[in-house]
């Protein structure tokens, strides 16, 4: 008789425990035995076991109950060969198996023993660390298995999950995962994490179904409830406010449902996932508070659409988002694309019509417009030699340049060309006085310590003043064309310096020293040029390298040529 096709306990009466205990000491003593080395073995009839347990003066209903109950039990413990199993008959795999079913059956036919101690399975963060682990190895172990094995098997754990989408521009704020760095785990998640029953109102807490009814995955007190979930996240992880820091808004409808063997630490389980997404849009106090909790927390950081559809990020870091994979599938990084981004504010000046270059001195213009039609603005009052340097150390980070500061600056780098500046709020606001006439908005100081320009990173640019080039090579061999930027000391630190460099044809050589000389070159040299050069020279914050004034073609005016051999 087939084992297996076995669904239903047979008949049971009410017996004491005394009775239950008798039973279990009786199929301990008729256990099949197994060799400690070699093969032997003893191979018993179910039935068989059954009768012995009888034997001994236990009633047929309990013995045949409790045999079923082990059989499942080892069976499910794969301590069985399920050959004979098929077949009707118990045998232990192995001499370890047959320690393993001794050792459970044994306690369990012991009142008072346990196979662990009775704080084992306590949670919190008391216990020990290692201990922790060990539940989640064995729980992984147990868990992977049982999905693996079990096409139909059902997940033990519900999960509701509530995700915050907070796009800056092409990217997305990411949180470490709060589980331990483990090789080959995907480190990085949605900022957001799981539904707590505190995030009831205490009067829901306290109903007597409410246990039932959080395990359930289309729980409607639970979708009622989770943006308390999103807010408590958003806090401990961001230490973010809603209102103060910012608003939300649902992103479409919650995924569906994920299945997966996971979960921190020891809450480790095959789990079904329901995630609601919400959209976050910052006010201006938030804007400044997330750059600078970014910039205190390592576990905070920025990834891509791309870098999240992808395996992994350049550095190696990688986006847990298994769930957005079986839910968007090849959309992922497209259906991402289309979050509202979360900046409280568009830059005053952005787009090719608002170039900006700044001056390169304290007394020189600023350049604005559309290359080629571009205006000089002066402010009423020259700079100070300090607030220029200010706008310098703006410029540079806005343009995420190298900044070297020094240990007492007193300034912090935050993200998005913002510093974190206290001591110097006073230089920025005269900064601030001087340019809003000419320039409004460029200069914005927030809570009295965050300053930033507000200027697209693509849109700004430095006067050609503060660039070196250099032309190596001749007209018929080709060379190279250089360009360094210069670097600059300021009282917070030194802006680094950089340089770009390209090998260019004889032709290219033969245009670039006309335009030094002031001759206009023959041909569409202009197209050439900027196919070549122009995306080389903006990227180290340089307009343009030629300007044509008063219908005289030339290198732009202000950049010098570099004296030596080679660039910095």
């Amino acid at each position: 008789m087939s084992l297996q096709k076995e669904n239903r306990l047979p008949r049971q009466s009410f017996h004491s425990p005394d009775v239950a205990d008798a039973a279990m000491k009786a199929a301990l003593s008729v256990l099949p035995l197994h060799a400690e080395e070699g093969g032997r073995r003893e191979i018993v009839a179910e039935c068989e076991l059954v009768r012995k347990i009888t034997e001994q003066g236990i009633p047929n209903d309990v013995a045949s109950a409790l045999t079923y109950t082990l059989r499942r039990q080892f069976e499910a413990l794969a301590l069985l060969d399920p050959v004979e199993l098929q077949k009707g008959h118990w045998t232990f795999v192995s001499f370890p198996a047959s320690l393993f079913g001794r050792s459970l059956l044994t306690t369990l036919a012991t009142p008072g023993q346990t196979l662990l101690p009775s704080d084992y399975w306590e949670q919190g963060d008391h216990r020990p660390d290692d201990v922790k682990e060990e539940q989640r190895v064995l729980l992984h172990r147990i868990e992977t298995e049982r999905a693996r094995r079990n096409p139909e098997a059902h997940p033990i754990r519900v999960v509701h999950v509530a995700w915050a989408l907070i796009r800056w521009g092409n990217k997305f704020l990411l949180h470490r995962r709060e589980d331990k760095s483990r090789p080959g785990e995907k480190g990085y998640g949605m900022v957001g994490g799981r539904f707590n029953l505190s995030d009831l109102p205490p009067a829901i807490q306290s109903q007597t179904e409410i246990l039932q009814e959080t395990f359930k995955l289309d729980s409607t007190v639970v979708a009622q409830h989770i943006t308390t979930t999103l807010e408590r996240e958003l806090e401990e992880e961001t230490g973010m406010f809603k209102d103060k820091h910012y608003s939300s808004k649902p992103f479409g409808q919650p995924l569906p449902t994920y299945k997966a063997v996971n979960g921190a630490g020891n809450r480790h389980a095959y789990s079904a996932y329901k995630f609601h997404l919400f959209q976050i849009k910052l006010t201006s106090a938030g804007e400044t508070h997330l750059l600078s909790r970014i910039a205190e927390h390592e576990r905070l950081t920025w990834f891509t659409a791309a870098e999240i559809a992808a395996p992994q990020r350049a550095d190696g870091a990688a986006a847990y988002v298994d769930a957005l994979h079986q839910a968007w599938d090849k959309d992922l990084e497209k259906n991402l694309s289309t979050a509202s981004d979360s900046k409280a504010s568009k830059p005053a000046l952005a787009g090719e019509s608002m170039m900006l270059d700044l001056p390169g001195t304290t007394d020189a213009a600023f350049q604005l417009g559309k290359p080629g039609k571009e205006k000089s603005v002066c402010p009423i009052n020259r700079l100070g030699e300090a607030e220029w340097q200010l706008l310098m150390l703006l410029g540079w980070h806005m343009r995420d340049f190298q900044v070297r500061l020094n240990d007492d600056a007193g300034v912090r780098l935050l993200g998005n060309g913002w510093i974190d500046a206290p001591g110097v709020v006073f230089l920025a606001r005269s900064l601030y006085e001087r340019i809003q006439p000419i320039l409004p908005g460029l200069v914005e100081i927030r809570e009295d310590r965050y300053v930033s320009i507000s200027v697209a990173p693509d849109a700004l640019l430095f006067s050609a003043e503060l660039f070196r080039y250099q032309i190596q090579g001749s007209s018929t061999t080709g060379g190279v064309f250089g360009l360094a930027r210069l670097e600059l000391g300021t009282p917070w630190g030194r802006l680094e310096g950089n340089a770009y460099e390209r090998n260019i044809n004889g032709n290219t050589v033969a245009v670039l020293r006309e335009l030094e000389r002031g001759d206009e070159p023959a041909g569409d040299w202009e197209r050439s040029l900027r196919e070549q050069l122009g995306g080389g020279v903006r990227s180290v914050g340089l307009r343009r390298l030629w300007s044509t004034k008063g219908n005289v073609t030339s290198l732009v005016e202000g950049l010098k040529r570099l004296s030596g051999t080679s660039l910095p």
